[in-house]
Order: structure tokens, then sequence, then C-alpha cells
């Protein structure tokens, strides 16, 4: 009896000595789970009102003119604004005509052809990188590519958050495939990964390579926000700029 009379101290020592460490253990690991829980928290908090800006960037950027080869309207509109012509005929080339002014060959376009006037080759790189990108818009979609801007973007709780947004501009395929009663079309949206590349778009350096459609990649980043987006969007310059 004496001898278990002795042992049952050194085992409530032990006992004891594992609670303290797991108390110790909680102590510290609860801060830190409160602390990753808030900053995921946060993060969700910033993406939900990052997304709704980012949205609406989008939207600017797709009301922007589609091309910088577009003559200019003047307030009396005297000055009408011309499409532009293309290389093939298979990509809504001005063929449909009335001896004197010319169309697209879609039915649906009233814009009038400049027959002189073609889409010009995208920038491969910003005025940063000694390139002539210089991310104005009003000269075109193509100005956008390769550029990065800082948009501030204030979340719910006042925060204001600095996100970076990459773009990159292509030509790409615009014609369809009939085949019976179905219409086929593939274009690809581009990815965060391969922001420089084409993906399965050009530059438009050859004039052949001009389509009536660009596609317009839009990354929008912040590293320690962990804030990785991707949004693509499509315009079309076959009835209108």
């Amino acid at each position: 009896m004496s001898s278990m009379t002795k042992l049952r101290p050194a085992m409530a020592m032990i006992e004891l000595i594992f609670a303290i460490v797991i108390i110790a253990i909680t102590v510290i690991t609860i801060p830190v789970m409160i602390n990753i829980s808030g900053e995921l928290s946060k993060r969700m908090m910033i993406d939900d009102d990052v997304m709704t800006r980012l949205s609406s960037q989008m939207i600017d950027k797709f009301q922007a003119r589609w091309g910088g080869e577009y003559t200019g309207v003047d307030e009396n509109d005297s000055t009408p604004i011309y499409i532009s012509e293309l290389n093939t005929s298979a990509d809504l080339r001005c063929s449909r005509t009335d001896g004197t002014h010319f169309w697209r060959v879609n039915p649906d376009s009233t814009a009038e052809c400049n027959l002189t006037q073609v889409p010009r080759a995208i920038p491969a790189a910003s005025t940063v990188d000694g390139g002539t990108a210089n991310g104005n818009v009003a000269g075109g979609l193509e100005m956008l590519n390769a550029g990065t801007e800082t948009l501030s973007v204030i979340t719910s709780t006042g925060q204001s958050v600095d996100i970076n947004a990459t773009y990159n501009v292509r030509y790409v395929d615009s014609n369809v495939t009939i085949v019976g009663n179905t219409a086929t079309a593939m274009w690809r949206l581009g990815t965060s990964g391969t922001i420089t590349a084409d993906n399965g778009g050009s530059l438009g350096t050859a004039a052949a390579n001009r389509t009536h459609l660009k596609r317009v990649v839009v990354r929008f980043w912040n590293p320690t926000l962990k804030v990785d987006t991707t949004l693509s969007f499509f315009k079309s310059n076959k009835g209108s700029n």
C-alpha cells in the first residue's frame, strides 16, 4: 500500500504537467486560429467588395472604342463613324454595296464601311516597356494591351485596398462553323498564368489575322491579399464602333 501511495503523487504530477502543456498549446493556438479566421473573413469581405468594383471596371472598358482607326464624330454628325475594312471575305468583309456605299456582309450592319480604313495591329508592349500601348482607350481597346494599372478599392469597412489590373488584348477567330442546323464557335477566355500569351489569338501583325472580334483579358491581382482573379470579355465591331 505504501508503494501505491507514493506512486499516486508522482502520477498526479505527470498529469499536472500534461495539463499545463495542453493549456499552453491551447493558449497559443486559439489566437492563431482567431487570427487566421479574421484574415479569412477579411479577405472574403474584400473579395466581395473588390468583385463589385472590378465588374464595374470591366463594364467601363467594354464601353471603350473598339479600335483607334475610327474617324471621329462631331456634334452635327457631319463626320460619321465608319467601320473598318477587313482583309478576308469570311470575316464580314465590306462587300455589300449599293454601288456607292459599302457595308459588311452582315445584314444587320447599318454602319458604312470606309474601304481605306483598316483595323490596326495591337501594340505588343506598353509604354512602360518601350511600346506604344499607353492605356488610353480613347485610342482603342488595343491601347490596354500589356499594361498594368493600380485601382484603389474602398471596402465596406472603409479600408482602401490597391488592386493591380494587367491587360491582354488579342484579335480572335470570329468565324462560325455551321453543320446542319448547328452553328458553333469556340473562343478561349485566357487565364492569369498566361496573361502575356496569345491563347489562340493574335496581335494582328499580319492584316489577315485582324478580325472583327477582340478579346480583352484582365487579371486583377494583389499578392499580399492573395487576390488573383481573371475576367474576360469579347467585343465586335461588325456593325458599329
